[in-house]
């Protein structure tokens, strides 16, 4: 028995390229859509304790470059390497960027594989969220198995291409207000209140709502800000004033212990001519001390002021520095959207294509026989896309497209020459 259509056989199987399949996850290599979690300590012999870099404690996503975008240290490259190797380059990194003695310790653990995607003659042609160690039978298996009703065929290509059309309906959708977000976002950290229109979005008629819906969210976090940090300017006037009578409390204070200070001085010369009492000088000793105590006071409330005023000043300076780092996280939170989004309509857009194209071209050279299901993964390998022919055991990746292939074999010779005798007729008369 032989296959129907022998092209279908040399697509699968006349790959020069063979994919390597690894058994386990733990040389596992990074790459585009991946999420991590990082986290950074440093020891510090001076103080003998650990401190948390708490401003790496967030998710990231790969972007689809490659790189990851880290507060302090910026775009690294993540692409091909293990965690433990991107760890290193982490701690390493900024050990050079923050001018450290030692390295810190970094970690990184992979909170969200990239998806896997299964097409072909499966009941639900889709995206699936990897884990380390599936394999192509279970990744059939979470789209439903081999597709079996031939009958429903028809209608099951409707509903893919539905639900792919929806799918990249709500990822465009989203790719454009992530757009006009990240222009916001540039907008904000650049100082400036107006946000450029993005140049994927010249032609796009609905680009001036989803600005001004973003221009009105600018308008409110600097209104926010404008507020906070008159707050803390007025704080520090109060301050300023506090300091200014204080001033003018010690110069006149300065003026009372002069005085007294030379009163004091007169009558003790006095009394040791014998021409005055002890006790006037004892009065005026006790007055002289009272008068440098207060005159201490002021002293002391000048200083309380002004700490207050540095307060104030270092508030409004980390206020500035945290919303600039949060719009920084915005940004990196904003691109990474914005590439899983891209993933998304790529994806959907395959998908459609298979609903629309692929699919019902082999329904139409399909004979009623048994089918033989054939599977091929398709992965990128270096800057390259390989498909191989596998079989239902085999240990996929995250990223990889399994596709599910059915080949028709014809029944019998003598069914094949009656059928082709019925396709001649029309032509012999």
């Amino acid at each position: 028995m032989r296959f129907k259509s022998s092209s279908f056989c040399s697509l699968l199987f006349a790959v020069g390229i063979a994919l390597p399949i690894r058994a386990a996850a733990d040389d596992y290599r990074l790459g585009p859509q991946d999420k991590l979690r990082i986290k950074v300590v440093e020891w510090r012999a001076g103080s003998a304790e650990y401190f948390d870099w708490a401003v790496f404690a967030n998710e990231y996503s790969v972007s689809a470059s490659g790189n990851v975008s880290l507060p302090l240290i910026g775009s690294l490259s993540a692409r091909g390497r293990t965690t433990e190797e991107f760890a290193i380059s982490v701690a390493e990194t900024l050990q050079k960027r923050a001018g450290l003695s030692s390295r810190p310790e970094a970690t990184v653990e992979i909170v969200q594989y990239r998806p896997i995607y299964v097409v072909g003659t499966v009941q639900r042609s889709g995206e699936y969220p990897y884990r380390p160690g599936l394999t192509v039978l279970q990744a059939v298996g979470l789209a439903g198995g081999i597709f079996q009703q031939a009958g429903a065929e028809s209608s099951r290509m409707e509903k893919d291409r539905i639900t792919a059309q929806g799918v990249y309906e709500l990822a465009r959708l989203e790719a454009r207000r992530l757009l006009v977000r990240r222009a916001r976002l540039a907008a904000e950290l650049n100082g400036t209140m107006h946000i450029a229109t993005p140049e994927e979005l010249r032609n796009d008629a609905d680009v001036a709502r989803l600005i001004a819906d973003e221009t009105a969210v600018m308008n409110a976090r600097s209104e926010a800000l404008k507020s906070q940090l008159l707050a803390y300017s007025e704080i520090r006037s109060l301050f300023a004033r506090e300091v200014e009578a204080l001033e003018q409390k010690i110069e006149v204070q300065n003026r009372q212990v002069a005085l007294a200070r030379r009163e004091q001085q007169t009558v003790s010369a006095l009394v040791a001519k014998g021409l005055a009492v002890s006790s006037r000088e004892f009065v005026l000793e006790r007055t002289l001390a009272d008068l440098e105590s207060k005159l201490l006071d002021y002293t002391t409330a000048v200083l309380r002021a002004r700490q207050e005023i540095s307060k104030a000043e270092r508030a409004a300076d980390d206020l500035k520095a945290e919303r600039k780092a949060n719009i920084v996280a915005g940004k990196q939170e904003a691109d990474a959207q914005l590439d899983q989004s891209k993933a998304r309509i790529a994806a959907a857009l395959s998908l459609i294509n298979e609903a629309t194209v692929a699919t019902p071209h082999l329904l139409l050279d399909k004979l009623p026989a048994k089918p033989t299901t054939a599977f091929s993964v398709i992965r990128r390998v270096g800057g390259s896309t390989v498909k191989s022919a596998v079989d239902d055991t085999a240990v996929i990746e995250p990223g990889d497209v399994v596709q599910v292939d059915q080949a028709i074999e014809e029944i019998t010779s003598s069914r094949q020459s009656s059928m082709s005798a019925t396709s001649e007729e029309p032509v012999t008369r």
